[in-house]
Parts: C-alpha cells; structure tokens; sequence
C-alpha cells in the first residue's frame, strides 16, 4: 500500500509540474500570438511575453532602426514591445502644428498605456495557461481512454493557478523602478545614442551647408568653362539634375540651391526617397513641402524602401497631389512617358519594397522590366529610362540607363548609377568602422546633365562631397565628362528648349502622338503638367 501511495503522488506531481510547464509556454504563446495593443494620442504598441533567457528581466523593443532594452534585476519573463507610429502624427507635422510638446506622451497616457498593457498581457497569458492545461487534460484523455479523475482535475487547477500567480509575482516585483539596472541599445539607435547633437535639426544643419554648395557649384563651372571644349561649354538647352536615395532626410535646401545656381529644368529621382515605406514618414520629413519648394518638375520611381508591400503604392498616391512631381510608373498597371523641353523620360518602379527578403536574386526586377517592355511594345524608347536598381535596365533600350540604390556612383557605359543625395540619409549615414573607431559618414552625391537644342548630350557633371550632416562640409570630387561618349545620339530632327513645354503620354503611344504632344503642356487628361520654374 506504502508503495501504491508513492506512485499515485509520484504521478499527481509529475502531472501537476507538466501542467505548470504547459500553462507557461502556453500563456506566454498566447500573448505572442494576440498581443495587446496599446494607444496614446501618436504613438502605438504591441506587448507580449518572452520565454527567451536572452530577454530575461527586460523590457525588449525590437525597432526598425535598432533595438533598446531596459534591464533589471530579478527573475521575471522578459516584456517584448513592438512600437509604432500613428498615422496622425503624419497630419499633425504636415499641418504644421508640431512641436516638441505636442510629439510628448503626457503621464496620464503613459499610466493608461501601462495600466492596459498589464491587464491585457495578464488576462491573455491567464487564458492561454488555462486552455492549453485543459487541453493537456483532453489528449491524457483521448490517449488513456478514461475520464480525467476529480484529483487531476484539481491538480491541473492548483498549477494553472500556481504558474500564473507566480509569473504575475516576479514580474511585479521584478519591474520596479528600484530594480532597474541598464539601457542597452544596438544597430541605429546606438549611433544615435552616441551621436545625438548630429542627428537634430537636420533640415537647419542642410540649409547651413548651402553657401559652401553654392561656391562649390561656381567653381566647378569656372574650371568646366575654362578646360572643356568650345563645344561643349557652350549655354545648354536642358539641364537635368539626377538625385537618388534620399532616406526621409530633407535636404531639399541643398536641391533648391544647385537648381538655381544650375538653371536646373527638371530633377530626375531614382528612388528610395523614404527610409520605412510609409507616407507618414515623408509628412515629417516634410519632403513634400521639399519638393514643391524646388519650382521644377520632379520626375520619381519607387526604390524598395519607398513601400511596405509589393501593392502598397500609399507613397505614390500621396506624391501624385504634390505639385511638379511626375510619376511615369503611377502604380496602377499603366505606364507614362514625360516630355520635358522635348526631353522623353521613362521609367518604373522597383518591384521590392521595405521589409523583404533581399535575397539578391534579380527574377523581380527582370519581372518589372519585362512589363515595362510589353507596355513599350515596337514604339522609341525614351531617351531616358530610369528605375531604382541597376538589373532592372539590364537589355533595356534608351540613349541612357541611370539608377540608384548603391549610394556609389558609377557610370558603365550608358548606364549611368547615381550615388546618395544626402549619403544615405540619417538612417544609414554614419558607419561605424570598428568598437571604438570615429562613426565615418558617407558622402553625398549628384549629377547634372546638360542637352543642346537638339538634345545630344554636351556634358555629364558628378558632384561628390561630404559632412553636411555634421555641419562641415568637405569638397571631395567633381569630374566633368564628355556626356556624348554615354549618351548615344538622337534620332534627326528632335528640338529640345524652353518652348517645348511639359507633357505626359501613356508610354508605347505612336510617334504622332508623341509628335503632337510635345510641343504642349498638358497632359493626357487635358489638365496643365508640373512645368519648369518659371511657367
């Protein structure tokens, strides 16, 4: 009997500890699976637990730009926190109401915040414990063919209990303020964290740096005027200006400079002109305002970090009402080809988008080029065809292929690649080269091309400079070439100037149409196009 004893409690203990095992990790799956859902007035987050021993006594944020972790001492399940911005944070910047104040989470948000994300964690880890211990009952059940006993069922009850008091214990005593230990930070956040006084107030840190640009852009003109062939140095028809990989940092100050000083007639952007795919991340920026203050028509394709889904075309929709942009891939299935002073520009967006797998294969981009052929059918190519990455434009037609992507500018023939207008943007500037090494900034990037009135390219202009972010900026490099040996020549008879005018046409349209739509400055709809300053 002594030993019948033995066993029966040996059992009702084994299955009160499989119980315990099993309402935890099915508590915790419970809140991973159905987190809760925080909100303040901006800001939002999801909240679950971690069975993870590396987030053991933290609060976790796993952010897009970094992770933060604050550590303390004690024994409780780590708190994993997902935060977000609000879309209305995205109208509050752009009505231009916004402050430092008006960004801040007051304390009684943040107490509701925590209250609800307590609660909710609790009653979603009490509930997932409780239906994964009567399962565990159920398949005992199911497998041994009898009835749960009235003492397993009490027995279950006691360690469902048991577990989820003694995980709401730990973590009470466990996150107190007096217990914390440590913030910990890695990837952007740290460069943040280390190079604050950097990183604020950028578009104020860009403007500053516009004298230095200025000086520099009249220099480079002296030495091309003195050194380039008759030829060449001769007033161009058309200047265009090829900007690339922006990253949500608003240096459209420098832009507006170079178009002055440049005569600049329209700005071609390849792409990835936001960091996170998401419009609200423009509006604070202010990269729309940006772009309007510019007075030229803005030529745009999406880059891969300009959407959150392959259909997600949020970005160019809101682009689409700002006033001088064109879009020649609108997102829609349907393909345009601008005219700009008889200048045919083409192109289309990047198939990928923020957040992908970035596996390096390049069937998507061939994809996206394959459709952008088919549209084009047996019609002239633009002079002109642009997208965000280099092997989309493999076997593409046209007088010159330009991308960006590589925050490196190349130039193979006629593709050209054009590096960073702002070195990779905030986000991506600063690159560390070692655990204590000076953080290093990548250096910015444009080029500017100029067209005779009969549209042959004359000169290909590659500006490259430095530290505008750190407020001291650095000339690097600027080479004028000869754009003819990249830019192959025109059919006869094209004209290029200023009475040419804007328009837009669906791409693949017959030379009559083009013919016809060139001289004016509507588009296909019949309503006027973004112009060049000026109009």
């Amino acid at each position: 009997m002594p030993a019948l004893i033995r066993n029966t409690g040996v059992r009702r203990a084994a299955l009160a500890i499989l119980v315990a095992v099993v309402a935890l990790y099915g508590g915790i799956t419970a809140t991973v699976l159905f987190p809760t859902t925080v909100r303040t007035s901006y800001y939002a987050a999801d909240v679950s637990l971690s069975a993870h021993p590396a987030d053991s006594s933290s609060i976790h944020a796993d952010t897009v730009v970094g992770t933060i972790a604050a550590e303390f001492t004690g024994h409780a399940l780590g708190v994993v926190v997902e935060p977000r911005v609000r879309p209305e944070i995205g109208d509050l910047v752009a009505g231009g109401r916004v402050d430092q104040a008006s960004l801040m989470v007051t304390e009684a948000e943040r107490s509701e915040a925590i209250g609800a994300a307590v609660q909710g964690v609790a009653v979603r880890f009490a509930l997932g414990g409780l239906g994964t211990s009567l399962a565990a009952l159920g398949l005992n059940w199911l497998i041994r063919r009898s009835r749960p006993s009235a003492a397993q069922v009490v027995a279950t009850a006691i360690a469902w209990a048991l577990t989820t008091g003694l995980v709401g214990w730990t973590a009470r005593q466990t996150y107190r303020p007096e217990h914390f230990a440590a913030v910990r930070s890695t990837g952007l956040l740290q460069i943040a964290a280390a190079s604050s006084d950097l990183l604020t107030d950028l578009e104020t840190r860009s403007a500053q740096a516009t004298p230095y640009l200025r000086n520099l852009l009249a220099l480079s003109a002296a030495v091309s005027n003195e050194y380039t062939p008759s030829t060449l140095g001769t007033p161009p028809a058309l200047t265009v200006l090829f900007v690339s990989d922006i990253h949500g940092t608003n240096q459209y100050e420098l832009m507006r400079t170079i178009v002055e000083e440049r005569d600049v007639d329209v700005v071609v952007d390849t792409g990835d002109i936001i960091n996170l795919g998401t419009v609200e991340e423009a509006k604070i920026a202010g990269i729309t305002r940006g772009i309007e203050s510019l007075g030229v028509p803005y030529v745009f394709v999406r880059g891969n970090h300009d959407a959150t889904s392959p259909s997600d075309t949020r970005l160019l929709r809101e682009l689409a009402e700002v006033e001088g942009v064109v879009l020649p891939d609108p997102g829609d299935g349907s393909y345009h080809e601008v005219s700009v002073r008889g200048l045919r520009i083409g192109g289309f967006n990047d198939p990928r988008y923020y957040g992908d797998s970035d596996s390096g294969e390049v069937g998507e981009q061939h994809s996206a080029r394959d459709a952008w052929l088919e549209a084009l059918g047996e019609a002239t190519a633009p002079d002109i065809v642009i997208s965000h990455e280099r092997p989309a434009l493999d076997d593409v037609p046209g007088r010159l292929l330009v991308n960006g992507h590589g925050h490196t500018p190349r130039l193979d023939g006629n593709h050209l690649e054009v590096g960073s207008f702002t070195g990779g943007g905030a986000l991506k500037y600063f690159q560390p080269t070692g655990p204590d090494a000076e953080l290093v900034g990548q250096p910015s990037a444009f080029d500017v091309l100029t067209l005779d009135d009969e549209c042959r390219a004359k000169t290909l202009t590659r500006y490259r400079y430095r530290a505008v972010i750190e407020g001291r900026p650095d000339f690097d490099e600027v080479s004028v070439l000869n754009a003819s040996r990249s830019m192959t020549e025109p059919e006869p008879g094209r004209r290029c100037s200023w009475e040419r005018g804007v328009s837009t046409r669906p791409l693949g349209s017959s030379a009559e149409q083009a013919s016809s739509q060139d001289g004016s400055s509507q588009n296909d709809s019949g309503e006027e196009s973004p112009s060049a300053k000026g109009e």
